[in-house]
């Protein structure tokens, strides 16, 4: 059996932010994460922070545990006198009622004063359909195989000439950084799609003609390139397309991931601080030190404004110990 594994804040958020990020049909299906998926998974957890040291079987059991503290919150949360309090991220009820949840279910105990900061986004994860899509371009074989898979599914605009595939290419050039990854994976994917546009189609070669047979005409030949061209550029199109759909998701999880940080900054920590009357100025210097890790910050504006006194005054007595 696997090792315990330490999960703290950091690393649940982590987890819970690669969830996020490989949630398509691609690496997921209804009744789970595929094998591929669980694959990237890990490696991303891995990758973003070294220092935990999981494994693939800690990774899974934290996320099918995850799933049980949700499914067990929720069905708290539609008892009668039970309500949550957002900004806390806690249950709020009466002693009388926390008695009869707590028998019904005894694991129910510990969030009677604990927070569990990542209902809203395990809600979206785990309630909302799997979205269509492709996985990521993966950086160790750069196999575009998903990717060009989906472009035969995608309904995209068929072109009327190359000239609207070279603007699709240009506008997802724009959104990439110069040396990125993804601009690397970009040229990959217009190289392939070259080698498609020269590379004769399966049964597109004329069958040899007989010496009684008459020669077609051009006006019979023309037509059928012209339909085999409209094809091979609509298969181009389909593929900038999905690809670019793909990028474009990958930049608002960047986005979204860079909001998460603000929320919880060192100034928003410093301005809760001086609106703490009941603190001395040790505690307050001090304060800076704990309030350097990014999961104490997250805890500390957590809690609710009553309850960060005590949390900090703690966090500090351990500095000094």
């Amino acid at each position: 059996m696997a090792n315990r594994a330490r999960w703290v804040m950091k690393y649940e958020k982590g987890l819970v932010d690669i969830l996020h990020e490989n949630n398509n049909s691609h690496y997921r299906t209804p009744h789970g994460w595929k094998s591929e998926g669980w694959k990237k998974i890990v490696r991303d957890f891995n990758h973003r922070h070294p220092d935990a040291g999981f494994t693939k079987v800690q990774i899974q059991e934290h996320e099918t545990q995850l799933k049980k503290d949700y499914k067990l919150i929720k069905s708290i949360l539609q008892r009668d006198g039970v309500s949550w309090d957002q900004s806390a991220s806690m249950i709020r009820t009466t002693d009388e009622i926390w008695d009869d949840i707590i028998d019904v279910s005894a694991k129910a105990r510990k969030y009677q004063s604990k927070s569990f900061p990542l209902l809203q986004t395990l809600e979206i994860l785990l309630e909302r359909e799997i979205p269509e899509g492709v996985g990521n371009i993966d950086e160790e074989d750069n196999d575009i195989t998903p990717l060009l898979s989906m472009s035969r599914r995608h309904s995209g605009i068929v072109p009327g000439s190359t000239d609207e595939d070279e603007n699709n290419i240009s506008t997802l050039r724009k959104t990439l950084e110069p040396g990125s990854q993804g601009l690397d994976d970009l040229y990959l994917l217009q190289n392939h799609t070259e080698e498609v546009l020269e590379r004769p189609q399966a049964g597109a070669d004329p069958k040899p003609q007989r010496a009684e047979e008459p020669a077609q005409s051009s006006s019979c030949i023309e037509p059928q390139k012209d339909k085999r061209k409209k094809r091979k550029a609509a298969d181009i199109q389909q593929t900038m397309e999905a690809y670019l759909d793909f990028r474009m998701k990958q930049a608002r999880t960047k986005e979204q991931t860079k909001k998460d940080g603000e929320q919880f900054s060192i100034s928003r920590c410093i301005k809760a601080l001086h609106a703490m009357t009941d603190l001395s100025d040790q505690v307050r210097v001090l304060a800076a030190d704990v309030f350097k890790d990014a999961v104490n910050r997250e805890i500390f504006l957590s809690y609710e404004p009553r309850l960060r006194a005590l949390w900090l005054k703690r966090e500090v007595n351990r500095l000094l110990c």
